[in-house]
């Protein structure tokens, strides 16, 4: 069983804290630090956990590697599957094969990591209709497992795009978040509920002449207010994109509270997608192509409670 100890910090945060409950009599406060004590022990075990649960994810991780790659190699058309016979009837075969003799087959799904992204649906990332132009050329997206170190681990998002690709230079977009085990050593006592996503970086985007889709180039007027001349200055103004994914707000070095509130916002709707194609996107990835990932919602439901609403 594990033992119960005082740390400095919990020394110093139970002196600092004691106003809390000054007022109590000794035995009261004597029962509250013991069980402030088991608290802490209790995040403690909670890190242990996460870590342990991690070294099963890496352990498990070439497993998984291993039948991704084999559904790449189908949506890229490098290899054909061949257990289709099993899964269809000898009618379905015999369709199949018409439509191949009729038509010419292109290997692979087309456009399979655009369709993926924009039945996602993201609100804070949205496929607008510039994006899709250049996300035509994703070939795949991949998630690599970095080697850990004592205090973080961490994690790299990669987006793979086509030589072919007019928008910018890269082959490879990369976005990595840095993973805290560590609970808070200057509150022992704030809940702990797992890893936390540390800081982000994304990739620079070298883009081509006039191909960023980040701005938009428009002409501004600009009169002198002495001579009165008019000039035109041509002025890069910001659009929403999702490329905006590869350009996080920067942390300061002494840590988020120093970010202003509209950076803090964009940095945890950030961490959130990030996570979200880490944890469920990519893993699932043919269920949000088909769509049987996505919620359902029941229009009888939703009709039974506009009426419901209304007759209040």
């Amino acid at each position: 069983m594990a033992t119960v100890e005082n740390s400095p910090a919990i020394e110093n945060l139970h002196h600092s804290s004691s106003s809390l409950w000054s007022n109590c009599r000794p035995d009261i406060q004597r029962r509250i630090n013991a069980l402030l004590n088991y608290q802490v022990e209790y995040f403690r075990l909670r890190v242990e956990f996460h870590r342990q649960l991690q070294d099963l994810q890496y352990a498990y991780n070439p497993e998984f590697e291993r039948i991704i790659e084999r559904q790449r190699s189908i949506i890229d058309g490098s290899c054909e599957p061949k257990e289709l016979e099993k899964l269809i009837n000898q009618s379905s075969i015999a369709q199949i094969n018409n439509q191949q003799t009729a038509n010419v087959q292109r290997k692979g799904l087309e456009n399979f990591w655009l369709k993926v992204l924009k039945n996602i649906d993201s609100y804070d990332y949205p496929i607008q209709r510039r994006d899709e132009l250049c996300l035509k050329y994703l070939s795949d997206i991949r998630c690599t497992l970095n080697p850990p170190d004592v205090e973080t681990s961490s994690f790299t998002l990669e987006f793979h795009f086509l030589p072919a690709n007019p928008f910018f230079i890269e082959t490879i977009l990369t976005k990595q978040y840095i993973i805290r085990f560590e609970s808070n050593n200057i509150n022992p006592y704030r809940p702990y509920d797992g890893p936390e996503v540390d800081r982000c970086y994304g990739s620079i985007i070298t883009w081509k002449p006039d191909h960023n889709l980040t701005i938009r180039k428009h002409t501004k007027r600009i009169r002198n207010k002495i001579t009165g001349q008019i000039r035109f200055e041509c002025i890069d103004e910001p659009v929403k994109s999702f490329f905006e994914f590869f350009s996080p707000p920067i942390i300061p070095t002494n840590g988020i509270h120093e970010m202003t509130n509209e950076d803090q916002i964009r940095l945890e709707a950030d961490i959130e997608f990030g996570l979200l194609l880490k944890q469920r996107v990519l893993p699932r990835a043919v269920l949000y192509y088909t769509g049987e990932a996505l919620p359902v919602f029941n229009d009888e439901e939703d009709d039974e409670s506009t009426s419901s609403d209304s007759s209040r």
